[in-house]
């Protein structure tokens, strides 16, 4: 048994020594090094990484450098050392090389992934200058590797002065303020902008819409002004794009009429359809998205498939927009294609595949092939050498490379194989590897693998206690921590369901606790029963809504309200217009888990479109801040 050959006294001594050389080696002491790398046997698990770091403490070539990939080709450090060598010969323009490398790495960097496209360019690859216009209409900050990317465009024409526009709209939308000032010292003279005037955008300066101008640049932060004032009174916005909006191009008119749309779409303000109207439709995904979401939320079935048809395909071919495609389709009547789409979704395992699979009118059989490991796949497993070594460095509290080790070792394993890992990782009570590694089959599954349910007997007594659903605080802790006793959030949440202090403090004083109850997150039997005690205290506050209660517990109950309709609301449709992704993201998972959860649990069944229910209205709250801070739970 791998455990027992792990708590060996042979392997202790080992163990000893590789922490004594890491950590000489970390403080720059070689000589100490040496003599405690030398206690490690050459045949060892961790032996290539005391080989590693007398490779980087050599300034190694390149023979080197490929003698190591090659002897340890089962280590995720064989990867480190390619990832440096790509690098080099990138840096240097040794495409040849640099191919050989690149071909051998299955997930390059972005700065990799920046001097391939340099080397199709210079070779008049057919796709390549399309992959690099894409690559620049990005809005977030590059590897400076990709400036040679760009200064090709530029030499052969296509890196003009619009596409500079077109990724400062994309800056100023996503608020990069950097590589907004960036773009704006690129653009020529007679395009740019006061000096002030990004600085008086960001502030929401209405003095900025008063007056035309010829530049674009300036033209641009009077639009970004606009943006910021929609994004905290539409109306206000509105009114003064009313006053203001014929000083400006047409194109540059209906712009400004969708993000105020978009604005105010995502405080659920009911004009946004209206005002998208003006917009002309929709500019660019992010409004697109939040037309959506605000057709879906006013029940206007047509125009959330027109939405919808718009969106680029890539968009379109999500699973939540094939979802919502059909719904639309199905609400027009048209229920051949809405069940085309249904059906195929049903067969995929997600929150919008359970959807979909309630929609049909018929049940498509969809149940997975299913695999339990044999002991002969448990002995293969434990025979990997790099799985063996990913469980012997977080035994030593290296997480990072046992983590990196655990990736590399799944790469090119079947689905029998990767259950075999997943079950090794269970054993070890390595439990967000096991779930991790579990999902990633594609053919055969094992969902008591993918849906770990450890604590059972600490979760069960506090979830009869507050009389909730098991397997929605399963779905819950499982989204939080994967079950990681010690998980820290930074914001600072704790342990398995992810308590902030703050919380800790209060749900001690609730429950007339000492103070050093609420210090002891990271025990899960504290964790839960202060989890499952503030689940239920806001589950009772909003409404008994699963939804709502979910929502608050991620984003705080006083933002659950807010978000709320003036008349009930479809679970689905509140949970798809939450203002915030993670959020939005989070109540969808949370859900679903609890579903499969419920399958394995056995008990009463219940449909996901009955878990989600109905929202009811809300109940006098005060107006939306979208900077309030989440009081309770991250």
């Amino acid at each position: 048994m791998l455990a027992a050959l792990l708590a060996s006294p042979a392997h202790a001594s080992v163990e000893s020594s590789f922490k004594a050389a890491r950590e000489a080696f970390q403080k720059g002491r070689m000589d100490l090094f040496q003599r405690h790398a030398a206690k490690i046997p050459a045949d060892h698990d961790l032996a290539p990484y005391i080989e590693y770091w007398r490779l980087k403490a050599n300034s190694p070539g390149v023979e080197a450098q490929r003698a190591f990939i090659a002897r340890h080709a089962d280590s995720h450090l064989s990867q480190i050392v390619r990832i440096d060598l790509a690098r080099r010969f990138g840096g240097e323009g040794r495409w040849p090389e640099f191919r050989e490398e690149y071909r051998q790495l299955p997930r390059p960097d972005q700065e990799l992934q920046c001097h391939a496209l340099r080397a199709s360019l210079q070779d008049n690859e057919p796709t390549a200058e399309k992959a690099a216009i894409a690559l620049w209409r990005v809005a977030k900050d590059l590897p400076s590797a990709c400036d040679a990317v760009f200064t090709l465009l530029v030499e052969r024409g296509i890196l003009d002065t619009e596409e500079r526009f077109i990724r400062l709209r994309l800056a100023l939308e996503t608020g990069n303020l950097r590589l907004a000032r960036e773009l704006i010292a690129r653009l020529p003279t007679e395009a740019g902008m006061d000096s002030d005037a990004l600085t008086r955008g960001h502030a929401g300066d209405e003095k900025l819409l008063a007056t035309a101008d010829e530049r674009r640049g300036q033209r641009e932060a009077s639009l970004y002004a606009l943006s910021r004032i929609a994004r905290d009174d539409p109306a206000r916005a509105a009114a003064l794009w009313e006053q203001h909006h014929g000083q400006f191009p047409a194109q540059e008119q209906l712009y400004g009429w969708g993000q105020v749309a978009m604005h105010a779409a995502r405080r659920h303000d009911a004009r946004a359809l209206e005002w998208f109207t003006r917009a002309g439709g929709a500019h660019g995904e992010a409004q697109l998205l939040w037309k959506a979401r605000a057709s879906l939320r006013a029940g206007r079935w047509l125009d959330l498939y027109n939405t919808i048809q718009a969106m680029p395909e890539a968009m379109q071919n999500e699973p939540v927009w094939r979802y919502w495609k059909a719904r639309a389709l199905k609400a027009m009547n048209a229920f051949f294609p809405a069940n085309v789409l249904f059906a195929g979704l049903s067969r995929e395992f997600h929150y919008y595949g359970l959807l979909a699979e309630e929609e049909l009118p018929v049940k498509v059989e969809t149940r997975p092939l299913e695999y339990k490991v044999t002991p002969d796949d448990l002995k293969a497993a434990e025979a990997r050498p790099a799985l063996r070594r990913a469980l012997l460095l977080r035994k030593l509290d290296d997480m990072g490379n046992a983590m990196a080790e655990w990736s590399f070792a799944l790469g090119g394993l079947d689905d029998r194989q990767l259950l075999a890992a997943a079950e090794l990782a269970r054993r070890e009570g390595w439990y967000d590897r096991a779930i991790f590694t579990a999902e990633r089959t594609r053919e055969v599954h094992d969902f008591d693998l993918r849906y770990l349910a450890p604590y059972r007997d600490l979760a069960s007594a506090q979830v009869s206690q507050n009389g909730l659903d098991e397997a929605w605080i399963y779905g819950l802790m499982r989204q939080e921590s994967r079950f990681v006793q010690h998980a820290r959030s930074v914001a600072g949440a704790q342990g398995l369901m992810q308590i902030m202090p703050a919380t800790a403090r209060w749900i001690g004083r609730q429950l007339g606790l000492k103070a050093s109850a609420y210090k002891e997150m990271h025990r899960p039997e504290n964790n839960i029963r202060f989890g499952t005690y503030y689940l239920k205290r806001i589950y009772d506050d909003l409404d008994q809504s699963t939804v709502l209660a979910t929502a608050g517990y991620n984003a705080g109950p006083g933002r659950a309200r807010r978000w709320q309709a003036d008349v009930p609301l479809e679970g689905a449709i509140y949970v798809e217009s939450i203002p915030f992704a993670e959020t939005r993201d989070y109540v969808k998972k949370v859900l679903a888990n609890a579903m499969y959860y419920r399958s394995r649990f056995g008990g009463d069944s219940v449909t996901l479109k009955d878990r989600l229910g109905v929202v009811p209205a809300r109940r006098g709250v005060a107006p939306v801040n979208q900077d309030e801070k989440a009081p309770f739970i991250e």
